[in-house]
C-alpha cells in the first residue's frame, strides 16, 4: 500500500509547538519550532494550519518563509491554533558520506543501504541498490 506524505516506517505526523501563547491580536510573523528547536517546512502546502478551529488556505491565509508563518490577519488572543507537518524532505536520512569529484580517494559512496536513481543526460534512469553491513 503507497502512502502519501510520511511513511509508517517514519511514525505519526508531525506536531509543531503551539505558538497560540503568542497571539495578541496584532501580530501576524511567528517562529515554528518543534521540541524548541527551529523547524523549516519545505512549503506551505506540507502543513495542516488549524487556527481558531478553521483549516487555513497555504498561500492565502498564510505563507511560510524560513522558520517563520505569516498569516493574512493577526491572530487573535486566545485563538486555538495547532500545526500538523504532512510531508518533509527530513523523512529521509541523512548521507553519511559523498564525495564527488576527480580527487584521490574520490571513489566513496555510502548510502547504508539506502537506493539510489541517477538519471543521465539523455534521460535514462538507472537504479542502484546497496547492501552494506
Amino acid at each position: 500500500m503507497a502512502y502519501i506524505g510520511r511513511q509508517q516506517s517514519s511514525g505519526a505526523f508531525l506536531k509543531l509547538d503551539s505558538i497560540s501563547s503568542q497571539f495578541n491580536g496584532s501580530t501576524k510573523t511567528f517562529n515554528l519550532t518543534v521540541g524548541g528547536e527551529a523547524f523549516y517546512p519545505d512549503n506551505p502546502y506540507t502543513l495542516l494550519v488549524s487556527l481558531g478551529g478553521v483549516i487555513q488556505e497555504p498561500v492565502t491565509s498564510f505563507t511560510i518563509s524560513d522558520d517563520q508563518i505569516t498569516f493574512s490577519a493577526a491572530p487573535s488572543a486566545g485563538a486555538s491554533f495547532f500545526i500538523v507537518v504532512l510531508a518533509t524532505s527530513n523523512d529521509i536520512a541523512p548521507l553519511k558520506t559523498l564525495t564527488v569529484g576527480s580527487r584521490d580517494g574520490a571513489k566513496t559512496l555510502d548510502l547504508h543501504g539506502r537506493k539510489l536513481a541517477i538519471q543521465d543526460r539523455s534521460g535514462v534512469k538507472h537504479n542502484i541498490s546497496f547492501n552494506l553491513a
